[in-house]
């Protein structure tokens, strides 16, 4: 199949008109598009709530989850359609490969492509330019929606319309990164082609139209070099700060290259001022007392709240803020003070009191958790740190203790700082609601006992904290709370600056010490690895019928090992809502 497109010098000023009409069009269509979706999911959950209503009036509040009833419902025929979808869902939550993302963006992310490349040839007719010129409006036309998605505000328009949060959006950021990099590399090829062709390169690249053009493409090649895993891993600051400075540095350059993107950078740049305005207006100031946990490399902060904040923060357990050292609390000893200037870093919330928040970090080799641990070295130092937030997606969980007859979590390390808040509210209300606490269990996995004085430390910290407490014997003697001691086990849950795994994600047996269950309040209930496997299938065997809610914070071998143990009740049939929270991009 020979190329269909010839380069067509000689074109009427009609032409070249109707040219120019319909690469606007087409532009303002692919970015139309993007409400086709939206409208979509607001559909479906329109649906799922419909079906659930009526589900729930049938069913739940005539039967308990053993009796005939349920199971003739799991049999019928909408019973065997409502369990494959269960299982097409869960198949494209799962990973394509080990790091590369899940089914279902993939997936997803074809089919948008794809769309994306039937407008660029549609009506194109055989002008070479004319595909060239589309291809680069098309991808211009994403960039709205590209920067909607790294949106990390509150009122993000796609966090609110989706019932979701920035780190659920942002894989399809990166989704829509690698399509709009895919048809700027045609546009930029096909154009340095034209101009070999026709014979005129070292004219045009003198040209400062092409010259912004090269210079915007050798940009966006470099954000995208440097967005890659095994960049990240070695320097996620050199991400980070690429990533900042190349996407704002772009969108000038993009609105002098061609004046038809100019409307398309104009609400890009709109997009990233509302973005920026609204998360300052979101951040306090507030002076924080850090303390070292002994005998381990984690930090505790309290900074009090403002109560105009209070009641978000106690809203709902799990949400997380941004962190950020401000120069006045810049350590001495810095070597590149102006770093802190850009890390906003996020911290899962530990505690919640009547004036304050608690949050743990794991003290490691990034600039942030660096300047925490010399902070907490200074004596009745209160250092000012900016908090943005709260934040997260636990916002928007569903009823865990009402809605689900099982709730199974499982937390590696610092993982309990996003779990345990969760675990305590989950346990409070089953026991206002008079029913089994049995319902909830809660698998801490850690390398000794003393990473668990944070938590022991925050339930007699105060009395009158806002979100449920059970004391301190409530990690003594809670039979649902079971704790692991191992080592090599690096927890990935602290949400803050990364922490090295082995490079199978092994964790090995400790060589434990008696003093290391010395710390009140804690008892551990086994010298070993948790057996995820066990611990799921003990959660589903109680009852055929019954819905499992599997909630997991830690390192992403733990989550990935964890999710094919459930996924293993999924294909049998089971209602399973299952979260892994996770920043590990």
């Amino acid at each position: 199949m020979t190329w269909p497109y010839k380069i067509i010098l000689q074109f009427t000023e009609e032409g070249k008109h109707n040219r120019r009409l319909l690469l606007d069009r087409y532009g303002v269509y692919a970015q139309l598009s993007a409400l086709i979706p939206i409208l979509c999911y607001q559909l479906y959950r329109l649906a799922i709530w419909v079906s659930f209503a009526r589900q729930r009036s049938r069913i739940r509040y005539s039967a308990v989850p053993s009796s005939p009833i349920s199971k003739h419902g799991r049999d019928s025929r909408t019973g065997s359609v409502v369990i494959r979808w269960r299982v097409v869902k869960w198949w494209l939550g799962g990973e394509i490969t080990e790091g590369w993302g899940m089914r279902g963006h993939w997936l997803a992310g074809s089919v948008w492509g794809t769309w994306l490349l039937f407008l660029c040839v549609k009506e194109t007719g055989d002008d070479y330019l004319h595909i060239t010129k589309r291809f680069g409006v098309i991808a211009a036309s994403q960039l709205p929606l590209h920067y909607m998605l790294s949106m990390k505000s509150l009122y993000s328009p796609l966090a609110v319309a989706f019932r979701t949060s920035h780190e659920e959006l942002n894989p399809w950021h990166r989704m829509t990164g690698r399509i709009i990099y895919c048809l700027l590399l045609c546009h930029a090829a096909w154009y340095m082609n034209f101009f070999v062709q026709i014979g005129v390169v070292q004219k045009r690249l003198a040209d400062l139209v092409v010259i912004i053009g090269v210079l915007g493409f050798a940009m966006l090649t470099l954000l995208v070099t440097t967005s890659l895993e095994v960049v990240r891993r070695w320097s996620y600051r050199a991400f980070f700060v690429c990533h900042l400075i190349i996407g704002v540095t772009l969108m000038p350059l993009l609105f002098f290259h061609a004046k038809s993107l100019r409307i398309y950078v104009i609400e890009a740049l709109a997009l990233f001022v509302f973005d920026i305005v609204s998360r300052k207006l979101d951040t306090f100031t507030g002076f924080a007392t850090i303390v070292q946990i002994p005998h381990t490399n984690l930090v505790k902060l309290t900074i009090p709240v403002p109560q105009s904040k209070l009641r978000r923060f106690a809203a709902a357990p799990g949400q997380h803020v941004y962190l950020q050292i401000p120069a006045e609390s810049t350590p001495a000893n810095t070597s590149n003070p102006s770093i802190h200037d850009l890390c906003y870093n996020p911290f899962t919330i530990a505690a919640v009191s009547s004036s304050d928040i608690t949050l743990v970090i794991r003290t490691l080799r990034g600039p942030t958790t660096k300047a925490i641990d010399n902070l907490s070295h200074l004596p009745k130092a209160r250092p000012p740190l900016n908090i943005e937030g709260p934040l997260g997606s636990s916002r928007h969980f569903p009823n865990l203790a009402r809605d689900y007859d099982r709730v199974v979590m499982v937390a590696g390390g610092v993982g309990a700082t996003f779990i345990l808040p969760i675990y305590r509210a989950v346990q409070e209300q089953l026991r206002i609601e008079a029913r089994s606490p049995d319902r909830a269990t809660f698998a801490w996995s850690m390398r000794k006992t003393d990473e668990a004085g944070w938590a022991v430390g925050s339930e007699s910290d105060s009395s009158t904290e806002t979100e449920p407490r059970t004391g301190n014997r409530g990690l003594l003697d809670d039979e649902n709370l079971k704790i692991y001691l191992t080592s090599g086990f690096l927890a990935e849950g602290n949400h803050g600056d990364g922490e090295l795994l082995p490079v199978d994600g092994s964790v090995e047996m400790a060589d434990l010490q008696k003093d290391d269950e010395s710390l009140r309040g804690v008892r551990v209930r086994a010298r070993q690895r948790p057996d995820l496997k066990v611990i799921i299938d003990e959660a589903f065997r109680l009852g055929k019928e019954e819905n499992v809610a599997v909630l997991v914070c830690g390192p992403k071998s733990m989550a990935i090992e964890l999710r094919r143990h459930v996924g293993a009740w999924v294909e049998k049939g089971r209602d399973v809502w299952f979260h892994d929270e996770s920043f590990g991009w």
